[in-house]
C-alpha cells in the first residue's frame, strides 16, 4: 500500500430508523450518523484519507451501492448498533464486528481489536465479538459487505456499537 490510508465510512441508517424501545430519544440511524463525522474528523487528524458513503443523513442509498463505493479505499467501516427483537432486552449488550468471511488474517484481527477496543470503551456488559455471515449460495450475507468486496476493498467491517434495545 502506497500514499494515504484511505478509509470509506458508512453510517448504517438514514432518516429516523430503529427507535431504541429502551431509551426512546436514541434511534440507530442518528446516532450512526453523528458517529459518521466525528469519527471521519478524528481519523483525518492522523492523516488518513476518508469519505462518507452519503452526504445527506435524510437520503437513502442502497445496501450493495454503498458497499461498492469503497472501490480504490484499503478499508470500508458501516456503523451500526444492533437489536435483539423489538423489545426492551438487557440481557445482551456488546458490540459485534462483523468481517468479510475470507479476511481471515488482517481483517480478522482489526475486527478483534475493534471489538475489545469498543467493548473497553463503552464498558458493555459482554465482551465484543467478532463474526461473519454467508447467505445460502456463500456469499457475504450483507449487502454493504458484498458491495465491498465486490468493488475489491481488501477489508470491510459492520461495526454492532452493542444492542439499542438495552439502556
Amino acid at each position: 500500500m502506497s500514499g494515504k490510508i484511505k478509509i470509506m465510512i458508512d453510517a448504517g441508517h438514514y432518516a429516523f430508523y430503529n427507535r431504541s424501545p429502551a431509551v426512546p430519544e436514541y434511534w440507530e440511524s442518528k446516532m450512526t450518523w453523528s458517529l459518521h463525522k466525528k469519527l471521519i474528523a478524528e481519523l483525518e487528524k492522523y492523516g488518513v484519507e476518508c469519505a462518507a458513503t452519503r452526504p445527506d443523513q435524510e437520503k437513502d442509498l442502497e445496501v450493495y451501492a454503498r458497499g461498492r463505493l469503497a472501490k480504490g479505499y484499503d478499508m470500508f467501516l458501516s456503523l451500526h448498533s444492533n437489536a435483539v427483537g423489538s423489545a426492551v432486552n438487557e440481557s445482551v449488550d456488546r458490540p459485534v464486528v462483523y468481517r468479510l468471511a475470507d479476511d481471515t488474517g488482517k481483517g480478522a484481527l482489526l475486527a478483534a481489536g475493534i471489538a475489545d477496543m469498543l467493548h473497553g470503551l463503552m464498558g458493555t456488559a459482554q465482551p465484543g465479538r467478532v463474526a461473519t455471515r454467508l447467505n445460502s449460495s456463500g456469499g457475504e450475507y450483507y449487502g454493504v459487505l458484498r458491495g465491498a468486496k465486490a468493488s475489491g476493498c481488501p477489508h470491510a467491517f459492520i461495526i454492532e456499537h452493542s444492542f439499542h434495545t438495552a439502556t
